[in-house]
């Protein structure tokens, strides 16, 4: 029963680091062709943006809970700085673009943050969702 538990135990602290691998990390350029076949979601934020702040925990929730399903970054719509520290600042769990990726979708500017750009299995985009969203806006937006 004790080898059981030790090894239960043991593959808990092992999927916890490697889930945490990613968190917080920071991607210099977004490769679509690495994702083909999943749902891809960027969530441009800045730390000034009090709604930013908000939708964080919902989003670190749906990064969590589909992670084997989905791909997920941030932006920082700030002047990048110190984007580690951001990153910390703001909680955010899920890899964080050093570099904007909006023109690859042939989009010249966001109107307001947070704005979150969902790219279909296809690499294409399917939604442009303005204003803060939660874990089931997310769910729904991908069919979830």
């Amino acid at each position: 029963m004790r080898k059981i538990f030790k090894l239960v135990l043991l593959t808990s602290i092992l999927l916890s680091i490697s889930s945490l691998s990613w968190a917080g990390s920071i991607v210099r350029d977004l490769n679509l062709s690495a994702y083909k076949g999943k749902w891809v979601i960027i969530s441009y934020w800045a730390t000034w943006c009090e709604y930013c702040r908000e939708e964080i925990p919902g989003l670190n929730s749906f990064y969590q809970a589909h992670a084997d399903q989905i791909a997920m970054f941030g932006f920082n719509y700030d002047d990048p700085g110190d984007l580690s520290q951001h990153i910390t600042e703001m909680g955010i769990q899920f890899p964080t673009l050093m570099n904007d990726p909006k023109s690859s979708f042939g989009i010249r500017g966001i109107s307001g943050l947070p704005t979150t750009f969902v790219i279909g299995p296809d690499g294409r985009l399917k939604h442009l969702l303005e204003g803060p969203q939660t874990r089931r806006s997310l769910e729904r937006a991908v069919g979830l």
